[in-house]
């Protein structure tokens, strides 16, 4: 009886793990791989891993404050709005300066403190290099059910949803966005809206091979032997086909314990706003949503808030970091 593959990966010296995280605003990103560091850092785990950081949200906070000292006038939210192209290039200037600075001697972890709604095959096929050495580590909420009302479909719980709203409410001194920002929920509801019919699976992982948009129609159209000619010249030109080297891994960013019933406000908030919205045109949500987005997240906190209703889960998170250091990657 044949064996299926494995989809298992330990960390190995010599290799770079690029890791990834697919969260919310406050999804618990940080959390993570502030254990990451804290845990390869310590004492025993020095001389084995050579760790790096590259948070696209730094690098915009620190381009702002550039801007905002030689700009006096100018307030911190004008220079972070006009700093999204340089934030960009700044973010694949830290990224190569990471590759280049890998250690065959040790397990070499990347960090790429971004988040990916369009999928991570552009970041790949702009820094993979080496087929056997480089790896793509992506790390999604272990959530309970995934949001589905009517024709919307989200790869996040109602459960994940409510804790990342409430704890942006209660978070105070972040770089980007604080929960006392005017526009804090508006921010929150457009990344949430980025993800809408988003699939962990098909996204990450299933747009990454020779079936790639540039050759999709070429390959839907043509024979069997075009389309064998279509797929060689597509890894040809790319060296390898991505998806061999990406692995998803669930982690506890959220409590998913309390099964929580997508209620009629909910489908109707979904139906009148969530559906109808355009994703960062600000002024078009305040226009026309502003006060049922009030309304719903006014109702979430008198729901949840002051209640201890979720459990923390950071010792969680910090176990599952123990056990992916030592155990690697488990699909």
């Amino acid at each position: 009886m044949e064996s299926k593959p494995s989809n298992n990966i330990k960390l190995e010296k010599g290799n770079t793990y690029f890791f990834f995280c697919y969260a919310l605003v406050c999804g618990g990103k940080s959390t993570f791989f502030e254990q990451i560091v804290s845990q390869t850092n310590e004492e025993e785990n020095k001389q084995l891993y050579n760790i790096k950081v590259v948070s696209s949200d730094q690098i915009r906070a620190d381009l702002s404050k550039e801007m905002q000292s030689k700009n006096p006038n100018m307030t911190f939210k004008e220079c972070f709005d006009k700093l999204g192209k340089d934030t960009a290039r700044k973010f694949d200037i830290e990224i190569q300066h990471a590759i280049d600075s890998t250690d065959k001697s040790k397990i070499n972890i990347i960090l790429v403190d971004k988040n990916y709604p369009q999928g991570i095959s552009g970041f790949m096929k702009k820094f993979a290099k080496k087929k056997n050495s480089q790896f793509f580590i992506v790390f999604i909420p272990n959530i309970s059910k995934p949001i589905e009302i009517n024709n919307l479909k989200f790869p996040f719980s109602l459960n994940y949803f409510i804790q990342c709203y409430l704890r942006l409410k209660n978070r105070h001194g972040h770089e980007v966005l604080n929960g006392e920002d005017e526009e804090s929920n508006l921010v929150y509801l457009s990344f949430f809206k980025l993800f809408q019919n988003f699939n962990f699976n098909k996204n990450i992982k299933g747009n990454n091979s020779y079936e790639d948009k540039k050759y999709k129609k070429d390959y839907d159209e043509s024979t069997p032997k075009r389309n064998e000619r279509s797929r060689d010249k597509y890894h040809k030109k790319d060296k390898f086909n991505f998806d061999d080297n990406i692995f998803i891994q669930k982690i506890d960013f959220t409590d998913e314990s309390k099964e929580i019933e997508i209620d009629e406000d909910t489908k109707k908030f979904f139906d009148s706003v969530i559906a109808k919205m355009k994703a960062f045109d600000m002024n078009d949500i305040k226009e026309k949503y502003q006060k049922e987005i009030d309304v719903f997240f006014k109702n979430i906190d008198e729901k949840y808030n002051e209640k201890n209703f979720f459990e923390d889960t950071r010792e969680k998170i910090k176990v599952q970091v123990t056990n992916l250091l030592k155990e690697g990657i488990v699909e």
